[in-house]
Protein backbone atom coordinates (compact mmCIF):
# COMPACT_ATOMS: atom_id res chain seq x y z
CA UNK A 1 0.00 0.00 0.00
CA UNK A 2 1.22 3.54 -1.05
CA UNK A 3 2.51 5.68 1.91
CA UNK A 4 -0.05 8.76 1.88
CA UNK A 5 1.76 11.77 1.11
CA UNK A 6 -0.65 14.99 1.51
CA UNK A 7 -0.40 17.61 -1.42
CA UNK A 8 0.83 20.86 -1.14
CA UNK A 9 -1.80 23.68 -2.12
CA UNK A 10 0.92 26.41 -2.49
CA UNK A 11 3.27 25.69 -5.31
CA UNK A 12 3.07 27.20 -9.05
CA UNK A 13 2.60 24.42 -11.58
CA UNK A 14 1.95 24.09 -15.46
CA UNK A 15 -1.40 23.17 -16.78
CA UNK A 16 -0.21 19.21 -16.33
CA UNK A 17 1.03 19.47 -13.36
CA UNK A 18 -2.70 21.17 -12.01
CA UNK A 19 -4.50 18.31 -14.11
CA UNK A 20 -2.11 15.89 -11.94
CA UNK A 21 -2.78 17.76 -8.97
CA UNK A 22 -7.08 17.86 -9.00
CA UNK A 23 -7.07 14.06 -9.71
CA UNK A 24 -4.52 13.19 -7.29
CA UNK A 25 -6.28 15.23 -4.61
CA UNK A 26 -9.92 13.44 -5.94
CA UNK A 27 -7.69 9.81 -6.00
CA UNK A 28 -6.66 10.65 -2.43
CA UNK A 29 -10.07 11.78 -1.18
CA UNK A 30 -12.83 9.86 -3.47
CA UNK A 31 -14.64 8.77 -0.26
CA UNK A 32 -14.47 11.30 2.51
CA UNK A 33 -15.16 13.80 0.05
CA UNK A 34 -17.72 11.99 -1.87
CA UNK A 35 -19.27 10.59 1.09
CA UNK A 36 -19.67 14.67 2.01
CA UNK A 37 -21.12 15.19 -0.96
CA UNK A 38 -23.84 12.64 -0.61
CA UNK A 39 -24.77 13.34 3.53
CA UNK A 40 -24.67 16.87 3.03
CA UNK A 41 -25.56 18.27 -0.53
CA UNK A 42 -27.19 14.77 -1.61
CA UNK A 43 -31.14 15.72 -0.21
CA UNK A 44 -31.80 19.00 -2.21
CA UNK A 45 -29.42 17.85 -5.40
CA UNK A 46 -31.91 14.88 -5.27
CA UNK A 47 -34.50 16.45 -4.81
CA UNK A 48 -33.29 19.13 -7.50
CA UNK A 49 -32.58 16.16 -10.08
CA UNK A 50 -36.09 15.02 -9.60
CA UNK A 51 -37.95 18.14 -10.60
CA UNK A 52 -35.41 18.70 -13.81
CA UNK A 53 -35.78 15.08 -14.38
CA UNK A 54 -39.31 14.54 -14.78
CA UNK A 55 -38.93 18.77 -17.00
CA UNK A 56 -36.52 17.13 -19.40
CA UNK A 57 -38.81 14.24 -19.52
CA UNK A 58 -41.83 16.08 -19.98
CA UNK A 59 -40.50 18.53 -22.41
CA UNK A 60 -40.24 15.67 -25.18
CA UNK A 61 -43.69 14.35 -24.45
CA UNK A 62 -44.77 17.46 -25.25
CA UNK A 63 -42.86 17.62 -28.24
CA UNK A 64 -44.58 14.21 -28.94
CA UNK A 65 -48.01 15.94 -28.56
CA UNK A 66 -47.19 18.17 -30.77
CA UNK A 67 -46.38 15.83 -33.58
CA UNK A 68 -49.23 13.64 -32.85
CA UNK A 69 -51.93 16.54 -32.91
CA UNK A 70 -50.17 19.09 -35.25
CA UNK A 71 -53.40 20.47 -36.23
CA UNK A 72 -54.33 21.56 -32.16
CA UNK A 73 -52.29 24.47 -31.95
CA UNK A 74 -52.99 25.81 -28.17
CA UNK A 75 -51.43 22.48 -27.28
CA UNK A 76 -47.66 25.12 -26.38
CA UNK A 77 -49.87 27.74 -24.78
CA UNK A 78 -52.06 24.75 -22.77
CA UNK A 79 -48.74 23.20 -21.85
CA UNK A 80 -47.25 26.07 -20.47
CA UNK A 81 -50.69 27.17 -18.64
CA UNK A 82 -50.14 24.22 -15.89
CA UNK A 83 -49.68 24.43 -12.49
CA UNK A 84 -47.43 21.10 -12.87
CA UNK A 85 -45.44 22.34 -15.29
CA UNK A 86 -44.05 25.86 -13.24
CA UNK A 87 -44.25 24.11 -10.34
CA UNK A 88 -41.22 21.45 -11.80
CA UNK A 89 -39.21 24.94 -12.87
CA UNK A 90 -39.53 25.89 -9.43
CA UNK A 91 -38.49 23.28 -7.42
CA UNK A 92 -35.90 22.62 -10.07
CA UNK A 93 -34.42 25.92 -9.96
CA UNK A 94 -34.35 26.06 -6.26
CA UNK A 95 -32.92 23.20 -5.69
CA UNK A 96 -30.37 22.55 -8.29
CA UNK A 97 -29.17 26.00 -6.93
CA UNK A 98 -29.57 24.95 -3.58
CA UNK A 99 -27.71 22.21 -4.34
CA UNK A 100 -24.92 24.27 -6.17
CA UNK A 101 -24.15 26.11 -2.87
CA UNK A 102 -24.15 23.04 -1.05
CA UNK A 103 -21.38 21.42 -3.40
CA UNK A 104 -19.37 24.35 -3.28
CA UNK A 105 -19.44 25.20 0.08
CA UNK A 106 -18.64 20.82 0.66
CA UNK A 107 -15.82 21.13 -1.90
CA UNK A 108 -14.19 24.01 -0.44
CA UNK A 109 -14.45 23.30 3.28
CA UNK A 110 -12.94 19.89 2.73
CA UNK A 111 -10.09 21.27 0.94
CA UNK A 112 -9.47 23.52 4.20
CA UNK A 113 -10.18 20.39 6.53
CA UNK A 114 -7.85 18.88 4.33
CA UNK A 115 -4.95 21.30 4.14
CA UNK A 116 -4.92 21.60 8.43
CA UNK A 117 -4.81 17.93 9.28
CA UNK A 118 -2.92 16.62 6.14
CA UNK A 119 -5.08 13.42 6.02
CA UNK A 120 -7.54 11.86 4.04
CA UNK A 121 -9.57 10.26 6.77
CA UNK A 122 -12.19 13.81 7.59
CA UNK A 123 -15.22 12.64 9.29
CA UNK A 124 -18.62 13.91 7.40
CA UNK A 125 -19.75 15.52 11.21
CA UNK A 126 -16.41 18.17 10.89
CA UNK A 127 -17.27 19.50 6.95
CA UNK A 128 -20.81 19.39 8.11
CA UNK A 129 -19.97 22.09 11.17
CA UNK A 130 -17.82 23.71 8.86
CA UNK A 131 -20.41 24.15 5.62
CA UNK A 132 -23.04 25.10 8.22
CA UNK A 133 -20.56 27.95 9.83
CA UNK A 134 -19.78 29.53 6.25
CA UNK A 135 -23.06 28.99 4.63
CA UNK A 136 -24.56 32.40 4.81
CA UNK A 137 -21.31 33.71 2.96
CA UNK A 138 -21.84 31.00 0.35
CA UNK A 139 -25.56 32.04 -0.23
CA UNK A 140 -24.90 35.70 -0.43
CA UNK A 141 -21.77 35.14 -2.99
CA UNK A 142 -24.18 33.18 -5.25
CA UNK A 143 -27.11 35.77 -4.69
CA UNK A 144 -24.92 38.56 -5.59
CA UNK A 145 -23.56 36.44 -8.77
CA UNK A 146 -26.42 36.32 -10.10
CA UNK A 147 -27.35 39.56 -9.51
CA UNK A 148 -24.74 40.82 -11.43
CA UNK A 149 -25.13 38.55 -14.16
CA UNK A 150 -28.82 39.37 -14.43
CA UNK A 151 -27.68 43.28 -14.99
CA UNK A 152 -24.81 42.59 -17.14
CA UNK A 153 -27.50 40.22 -19.50
CA UNK A 154 -29.92 43.60 -19.24
CA UNK A 155 -27.37 45.89 -19.89
CA UNK A 156 -26.43 43.46 -22.92
CA UNK A 157 -29.52 43.48 -23.89
CA UNK A 158 -30.01 47.35 -23.23
CA UNK A 159 -26.71 47.91 -25.39
CA UNK A 160 -27.35 45.51 -28.56
CA UNK A 161 -30.84 47.11 -28.66
CA UNK A 162 -29.76 50.44 -28.54
CA UNK A 163 -27.09 49.76 -31.59
CA UNK A 164 -29.66 48.41 -33.50
CA UNK A 165 -31.93 51.29 -33.44
CA UNK A 166 -28.74 52.81 -35.47
CA UNK A 167 -27.34 49.49 -37.53
CA UNK A 168 -28.26 46.36 -37.91
CA UNK A 169 -24.10 45.45 -39.01
CA UNK A 170 -23.16 48.07 -35.81
CA UNK A 171 -25.38 45.52 -33.26
CA UNK A 172 -24.37 43.08 -34.75
CA UNK A 173 -20.14 43.81 -33.69
CA UNK A 174 -21.85 44.70 -30.55
CA UNK A 175 -23.09 41.88 -29.74
CA UNK A 176 -20.08 39.96 -30.25
CA UNK A 177 -17.80 41.96 -28.88
CA UNK A 178 -20.14 41.79 -25.35
CA UNK A 179 -20.32 38.09 -25.87
CA UNK A 180 -16.93 37.56 -25.86
CA UNK A 181 -16.50 40.34 -23.18
CA UNK A 182 -19.15 37.86 -21.01
CA UNK A 183 -17.17 34.98 -21.71
CA UNK A 184 -14.18 36.79 -20.53
CA UNK A 185 -15.94 37.80 -16.83
CA UNK A 186 -17.67 34.52 -16.79
CA UNK A 187 -13.83 32.73 -16.59
CA UNK A 188 -12.58 35.53 -14.43
CA UNK A 189 -14.98 35.35 -11.20
CA UNK A 190 -14.84 31.31 -11.71
CA UNK A 191 -11.96 32.21 -8.51
CA UNK A 192 -14.94 34.35 -6.75
CA UNK A 193 -15.86 31.44 -4.67
CA UNK A 194 -12.05 29.71 -3.69
CA UNK A 195 -11.05 33.65 -2.73
CA UNK A 196 -13.94 34.03 -0.61
CA UNK A 197 -13.24 30.57 1.15
CA UNK A 198 -9.79 31.25 1.51
CA UNK A 199 -9.25 34.98 1.98
CA UNK A 200 -11.07 37.35 4.73
CA UNK A 201 -12.29 39.61 1.61
CA UNK A 202 -16.36 40.78 0.87
CA UNK A 203 -17.73 40.40 -2.47
CA UNK A 204 -16.87 43.26 -4.34
CA UNK A 205 -13.39 42.99 -2.94
CA UNK A 206 -13.36 39.42 -4.07
CA UNK A 207 -14.79 40.30 -7.50
CA UNK A 208 -11.99 43.05 -7.80
CA UNK A 209 -9.00 40.23 -6.64
CA UNK A 210 -10.46 38.10 -9.19
CA UNK A 211 -9.12 40.39 -11.75
CA UNK A 212 -5.83 40.95 -10.18
CA UNK A 213 -5.28 37.38 -10.08
CA UNK A 214 -6.03 36.01 -13.31
CA UNK A 215 -4.51 38.88 -15.18
CA UNK A 216 -1.97 36.95 -18.09
CA UNK A 217 -3.27 33.81 -17.10
CA UNK A 218 -7.13 33.98 -18.10
CA UNK A 219 -6.16 31.83 -21.09
CA UNK A 220 -4.37 29.01 -19.13
CA UNK A 221 -7.65 29.48 -16.41
CA UNK A 222 -9.76 28.83 -19.74
CA UNK A 223 -7.95 25.82 -20.79
CA UNK A 224 -8.52 24.20 -17.57
CA UNK A 225 -12.00 24.81 -16.77
CA UNK A 226 -12.37 23.91 -20.65
CA UNK A 227 -10.86 20.47 -20.45
CA UNK A 228 -12.40 19.25 -16.91
CA UNK A 229 -15.45 20.63 -17.90
CA UNK A 230 -15.63 18.39 -20.79
CA UNK A 231 -14.44 15.37 -18.74
CA UNK A 232 -16.94 16.24 -16.39
CA UNK A 233 -19.86 15.71 -19.47
CA UNK A 234 -18.49 13.25 -20.93
CA UNK A 235 -18.63 11.27 -17.84
CA UNK A 236 -22.24 12.13 -16.69
CA UNK A 237 -23.30 11.51 -20.59
CA UNK A 238 -22.97 8.18 -19.77
CA UNK A 239 -25.81 7.92 -17.99
CA UNK A 240 -28.12 9.09 -20.77
CA UNK A 241 -26.47 6.24 -22.93
CA UNK A 242 -30.16 4.33 -21.64
CA UNK A 243 -32.50 7.41 -21.73
CA UNK A 244 -31.36 7.56 -25.72
CA UNK A 245 -31.58 4.28 -26.39
CA UNK A 246 -35.45 4.51 -25.36
CA UNK A 247 -35.50 7.60 -27.02
CA UNK A 248 -34.59 6.08 -30.20
CA UNK A 249 -36.64 3.00 -29.69
CA UNK A 250 -39.74 5.26 -29.76
CA UNK A 251 -38.30 7.28 -32.56
CA UNK A 252 -38.36 3.73 -34.61
CA UNK A 253 -42.15 3.61 -34.63
CA UNK A 254 -42.73 6.92 -36.76
CA UNK A 255 -39.89 5.68 -39.45
CA UNK A 256 -42.72 5.35 -41.88
CA UNK A 257 -44.21 8.84 -41.19
CA UNK A 258 -46.69 8.07 -38.58
CA UNK A 259 -46.49 10.60 -35.55
CA UNK A 260 -44.06 9.79 -32.54
CA UNK A 261 -45.95 6.94 -30.71
CA UNK A 262 -46.90 7.94 -26.78
CA UNK A 263 -44.77 6.63 -24.24
CA UNK A 264 -46.15 3.91 -22.08
CA UNK A 265 -46.27 5.17 -17.87
CA UNK A 266 -43.22 2.20 -17.57
CA UNK A 267 -41.31 3.98 -20.54
CA UNK A 268 -42.18 7.53 -18.44
CA UNK A 269 -40.55 5.76 -15.03
CA UNK A 270 -37.49 4.50 -16.74
CA UNK A 271 -37.02 7.73 -18.26
CA UNK A 272 -37.42 10.11 -15.30
CA UNK A 273 -35.34 7.89 -13.59
CA UNK A 274 -32.37 7.78 -15.75
CA UNK A 275 -33.02 11.28 -16.78
CA UNK A 276 -32.79 11.83 -12.72
CA UNK A 277 -29.62 9.76 -12.67
CA UNK A 278 -27.77 11.97 -14.97
CA UNK A 279 -28.34 15.19 -13.22
CA UNK A 280 -27.60 13.99 -9.98
CA UNK A 281 -24.15 12.47 -11.22
CA UNK A 282 -23.27 15.53 -13.55
CA UNK A 283 -23.62 17.61 -10.03
CA UNK A 284 -21.26 15.07 -8.16
CA UNK A 285 -19.04 15.43 -11.03
CA UNK A 286 -19.33 19.09 -10.82
CA UNK A 287 -16.43 18.89 -8.08
CA UNK A 288 -14.09 18.10 -10.92
CA UNK A 289 -13.79 21.44 -12.14
CA UNK A 290 -14.44 22.87 -8.67
CA UNK A 291 -11.38 21.73 -7.32
CA UNK A 292 -9.17 22.39 -10.53
CA UNK A 293 -10.02 26.00 -10.05
CA UNK A 294 -8.98 25.61 -6.46
CA UNK A 295 -5.36 24.59 -7.63
CA UNK A 296 -5.19 27.25 -10.36
CA UNK A 297 -6.14 29.91 -7.90
CA UNK A 298 -3.00 28.50 -5.73
CA UNK A 299 -0.62 28.62 -8.65
CA UNK A 300 -1.93 32.67 -9.20
CA UNK A 301 -1.27 32.90 -6.10
CA UNK A 302 2.07 31.82 -5.70
CA UNK A 303 3.36 32.92 -8.93
CA UNK A 304 1.90 36.46 -7.85
CA UNK A 305 2.70 37.10 -3.96
CA UNK A 306 5.00 33.25 -3.59
CA UNK A 307 2.73 32.99 -0.58
CA UNK A 308 4.12 29.31 0.00
CA UNK A 309 7.59 30.11 -0.29
CA UNK A 310 7.21 32.92 1.98
CA UNK A 311 5.80 30.48 4.55
CA UNK A 312 8.32 28.08 4.01
CA UNK A 313 11.22 30.85 4.47
CA UNK A 314 9.58 31.61 7.75
CA UNK A 315 9.16 28.29 9.06
CA UNK A 316 12.81 27.40 7.77
CA UNK A 317 14.66 25.72 10.78
CA UNK A 318 11.92 24.26 12.85
CA UNK A 319 11.04 20.77 12.46
CA UNK A 320 9.24 19.09 9.62
CA UNK A 321 5.98 17.41 10.55
CA UNK A 322 6.66 13.32 9.83
CA UNK A 323 3.42 13.18 7.68
CA UNK A 324 3.91 16.14 5.19
CA UNK A 325 6.33 15.73 2.66
CA UNK A 326 6.51 17.32 -1.07
CA UNK A 327 3.96 15.93 -4.03
CA UNK A 328 5.22 13.46 -6.65
CA UNK A 329 3.39 13.29 -10.03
Amino acid sequence: MEPFIPIEYHQTRDFSKKLSATFEFLKQNFKSLFKSLLFIAGPPMLIGSVFAGSLYNDYFNWIGDITRNPENSSLGFEALGTPVLWLEIAGAVFFLLASGIMIISVVYNYMKEYESTKSNVIDVNIIWERVRSTLPSYISTMLLFWLLIIASYALIVGTIFGAGLLSPFLAFITGMGIVFGFIYVAITLSLLFIIRAYENLDFFQSVSRCFYLIRDKWWSTFGLLFVLNLIQSTLASIFLVPWYINFFVSMMHSLEGGPVQETSLFSDVINNLFMTLYFLVSFLLYALPLVAIAFQYFNLVERKEARGLMSRIENFGEPVNANRTDEHF
